[in-house]
């Protein structure tokens, strides 16, 4: 995102919230709490429907009105933080005219919203995670870094600050888990980061996510790069990609890649390439969703994106009682599953679910 675009979303932001507030102000001005609680609810509700449609729906409107609906979603939250303080404060003070305090609360707590969101998006953290394996003989050390989004919502200071970080780590390899790149990723963007991951001097292997080839860029005025730009970018910068195979890295480790779903290509388990039993089996798939070729392919773990752990709160916690793997550590048949949070966020520079994270992933005897 350039600053351009940052400043005006920004000042998009301030600017519903401010409508948000005058809308609310006559309701405000009166003693009454019954009102202010039903505003409440309606406003979360709104939250949630906003944070959804922002997010987890994939069509022409919300992709080309998608910094309104990250605004409102901004302007509402930042107004129900605020109210959750107004209202205690009316009843304590309700003999008295609190119309400019709560102006103040409303506008501090929506600019602390708005702080904590960018913040949290701009900051990018080493998760370290251990696993244990009858499998495997020796220890291994390696990173997993999925759902860059590369030009879409961190700034480049941040991502070429994190993989200085990644290679601090000094790991065997790099695993890159999808979404890179997408729609909104220009076509110098996209060969500018695959030239960053491929200059570290690590290992690095790629599987493709839903967003990587631009398929859904006809909703926003169509493809920076084509599939095979991106494909032959990749392989220019020495990065291996695994589309429904595998690599053995070690005696006793293998490293299986799968096709995205969003892919007419992908092959159904039964066609895929008969995987090793005697070495631990890491697989790769970006999306999370696919419970049955996870527990029918056979391998010992898997490591999965796509979710961005919801990114807007409370979506988490809506994909969870969906039943749809969102973030943290699963289990279908014999195959343990982590959901990473992903190192950044789709389109909007804001994030109020969990951090942006890398895995530092050390497998153990």
């Amino acid at each position: 995102m350039t600053l351009m675009l940052f400043v005006l979303w920004v000042s998009e932001c301030l600017g519903l919230s401010a409508i948000l507030y005058l809308i609310q102000r006559p309701i405000r001005r009166r003693k009454g709490i019954l009102v202010r609680v039903a505003v409440l609810l309606l406003k979360i509700l709104l939250l949630v429907v906003t944070a959804f449609l922002s997010i987890s729906i994939i069509s022409k409107i919300t992709w080309n009105v998608g910094y309104l609906l990250g605004a409102v979603y901004v302007a509402l939250g930042g107004d129900i933080f605020a109210e959750l303080i107004c209202i205690p404060v009316v009843l304590i003070r309700k003999n008295k005219n609190n119309i400019r305090l709560q102006t103040v609360i409303v506008f501090l707590m929506t600019l602390a919203f708005l702080i904590y969101g960018t913040v949290n998006m701009e900051t990018v953290r080493a998760n370290e995670i251990t696993y244990k394996s009858d499998k495997v003989k020796t220890n291994h050390t390696f990173v997993f870094l999925s759902d860059l989004h590369y030009g879409s919502s961190q700034t480049p200071k941040v991502v070429e600050k994190a993989i200085e970080k990644i290679k601090s780590y000094n790991p065997e390899f790099i695993l890159l888990g999808g979404d890179i790149t997408d729609e909104h990723t220009t076509n110098e963007e996209m060969k500018e980061i695959y030239r960053l991951l491929g200059s570290t001097g690590i290992p690095v292997y790629y599987v493709y996510g839903n967003h990587d080839r631009q398929m859904s860029a006809d909703l926003i005025g169509g493809a920076a790069y084509t599939p095979q730009e991106l494909e032959s970018t990749i392989r220019a910068n020495g990065i291996t990609i695994l589309q429904d195979g595998w690599t053995q890295v070690a005696d006793d480790l293998v490293l299986f890649g799968r096709e995205d779903i969003s892919e007419p290509t992908r092959l159904p388990l039964e066609d895929l390439p008969a995987l090793p039993r005697n070495a631990f089996v890491l697989s790769v798939d970006h999306s999370p969703y696919q419970y049955g070729d996870i527990a029918n392919l056979g391998a010992d773990f898997q490591l999965s994106g796509h979710t961005h752990a919801g990114q807007f709160f409370p979506l988490q916690i809506i994909y969870n009682m969906l039943n749809l793997n969102a973030y943290g550590f699963y289990r279908h048949g014999n195959t343990d599953v982590y959901v990473s949070s992903g190192i950044s966020g789709w389109l909007f520079p804001f994030r109020t679910e969990e951090a942006c994270h890398f895995e530092v992933i050390t497998l153990l005897p």
